[in-house]
């Protein structure tokens, strides 16, 4: 009988740990089938089914209540099979050759006369790890892994083949190229390929003519036209249009991205009377300036920065955060940058219109789905939703603190169990400090040069015996590629560890240590390089729901 043990992923998700990958295929086929109550999402992987819900209470029923028999393993890779003409002639076929002892043709021949299944998506929409039984071209990825594989590269590594549907680094062996539209926003759906779908590669004779890259066509310029309301004078470091973000599209590898500050967002749109998830402007620390180009009405949250309304001949005018207030034709906001907090928001009244890719206007830092990043002379115009009342925020959500160390709340697991109970312990009592490479994707941590800058006593003064180290494990080897959820704490072979943000990758191949509570994330997005954190564990509830929010 099949074995499979369920783990807190989070508060609200549960990853399904299978023995082995045709396990969690029939698996992820059950859940599909049957879904159980509250089931928002399902993310199958190499070993594991990931399972996100929409409460609390749903995710504690489904790990008290499932249980596997091993049923309908048989079948459970059933579907429409998709075919897929490939010209091999790729940089490592001779390679390939030469790694499984056969012929280039015989290479050729088995990975045409297997029958490959969808097996789960990986680190970039469209592409998709394939698994076949009895798979004769078992090989290990390449020693020194390319800057840069072209799109419609056909490869193998491991158990696996996979098509690259995008220009990007990797080490896969290359045995071919193919023209198929792995993913596309012009189709419908994006994604040629489904988890759990049934694949042919077919030889070609003649060469294949790929798409030099797909990214390009994915870009989306923002809305310029006559109704223009603002247009952007100085974008400072990084301005994004972001909305709530994408759901349910992790089976293609599509992020959620959305807003890294869900609550400054929302109370920004709130403010200036926009339902709560319309497309707002985040601003990496600061920094902009936008001019009316007719009257509107504009809210500012988030990080602290000091903001006022310029205006030809008259005096400058500051704008308190949390206000709705009135940028008359003319007149430029200026954002100064981030005093504390890190990411700033700006609401305009009606949202800001822009073109939708892959359900959501949101820019995708990973993938680049989206609207791109806001240039000097970009012009915004008003999505002219219905709108409500304005009206102030009463209390402004809390900053990261700067007098000591922000206390961040963590549920343990689900790889816990890979890390000795040294640094388990290490794992909450070192501060840790918020690096420069932080981004949308996620927050890299390592322990803090100087604690006592942050908490104003030494670590020996407060009781803490051990001494800011990275992470060690107890388990040695690699970990099969899982999915991922937002707030997941990840820890790479160096120790330290990575907190993920709106633009994770959908799945990953390092150890979660523990998950960030979801009322919590807000504060990691928020915490500038320098910042210093500590965690703390959550634990998990038994009677109330607490903390419902996506995960």
């Amino acid at each position: 009988m099949s074995q499979i043990e369920l783990k807190p992923f989070g508060l609200v998700s549960v990853m399904v740990d299978c023995s082995d990958l045709q396990t969690a295929l029939a698996v992820h086929a059950h859940l599909k089938a049957h879904p159980p109550r509250g089931a928002q999402e399902f993310v199958p992987a190499a070993q594991t089914v990931l399972v996100r819900f929409d409460s609390v209470s749903c995710a504690r029923e489904f790990r008290a209540g499932f249980r596997w028999d091993g049923a309908g393993e048989a079948g459970a890779q059933a579907g429409k099979e998709q075919v897929i003409e490939v010209f091999y002639d790729g940089d490592d076929l001779a390679e390939v050759a030469q790694l499984t002892d056969l012929s280039t043709e015989a290479v050729v021949r088995a990975h045409t006369e297997q029958v490959w299944t969808v097996a789960f998506a990986g680190f970039a929409p469209g592409f998709f790890y394939l698994h076949a039984e009895d798979n004769a071209l078992k090989v290990p990825r390449r020693s020194s892994p390319r800057t840069a594989v072209p799109a419609g590269a056909v490869g193998l590594a491991g158990d696996f083949s996979g098509v690259y549907p995008r220009t990007s680094p990797g080490g896969w062996q290359l045995i071919g190229r193919t023209a198929a539209p792995l993913w596309d926003l012009k189709q419908d759906p994006p994604a040629l390929l489904e988890p759990g779908q049934r694949v042919k590669f077919k030889a070609v004779r003649e060469s294949i003519e790929v798409r030099s890259d797909l990214q390009k066509e994915e870009e989306v310029l923002p809305v310029s036209d006559h109704r223009a309301a603002l247009t952007v004078t100085n974008p400072g470091a990084q301005l994004l249009i972001q909305d709530s973000g994408r759901f349910g599209l992790t089976h293609w590898g599509v992020s959620p991205s959305g807003f890294a500050d869900e609550t400054s967002a929302r109370d920004a749109n709130f403010a200036v009377g926009n339902r709560e998830t319309a497309p707002v402007l985040e601003s990496l620390m600061g920094g902009f300036t936008l001019q009316a180009q007719q009257d509107s009405v504009l809210a500012l949250t988030g990080a602290e920065a000091f903001a006022t309304i310029a205006e030809p001949g008259k005096i400058d005018m500051q704008v308190p955060a949390g206000k709705p207030f009135a940028l008359l034709a003319g007149q430029k906001l200026h954002v100064g940058l981030a005093e504390r907090g890190l990411r700033v928001y700006c609401a305009l009244r009606g949202g800001v219109r822009a073109s939708v890719s892959a359900e959501s206007v949101s820019y995708d830092t990973l993938s680049g789905i989206g609207s791109p990043p806001l240039a000097a002379g970009a012009s915004l115009a008003p999505a002219q939703e219905q709108v409500g009342a304005v009206q102030p925020i009463e209390r402004l959500a809390p900053l990261p603190n700067q007098q000591e160390p922000t206390e961040i709340r963590v549920i343990a697991g689900p790889r816990d169990d890979w890390f000795t109970p040294e640094s388990l312990a290490r794992f909450t009592e070192t501060t840790w400090q918020v690096t420069a490479e932080s981004n949308r994707i996620g927050a890299r941590l390592k322990p803090a040069e100087n604690p006592q800058d942050a908490a104003g006593v030494a670590p020996e003064e407060n009781g803490d015996s051990h001494p800011a180290q990275v992470l060690e494990r107890k388990r040695t080897g690699e970990l099969a590629s899982e999915g991922m959820v937002t707030g997941a704490i990840q820890v790479p072979p160096n120790g330290e560890p990575v907190v993920f943000l709106a633009d994770r990758p959908v799945t990953g191949g390092y150890p979660v240590i523990a998950t960030v509570h979801p009322q919590d994330l807000r504060l990691v997005a928020q915490a500038a390089p320098g910042s210093h954190l500590r965690f703390t564990y959550f634990p998990l509830p038994t009677t109330d729901d607490q903390g419902e929010s996506r995960a």
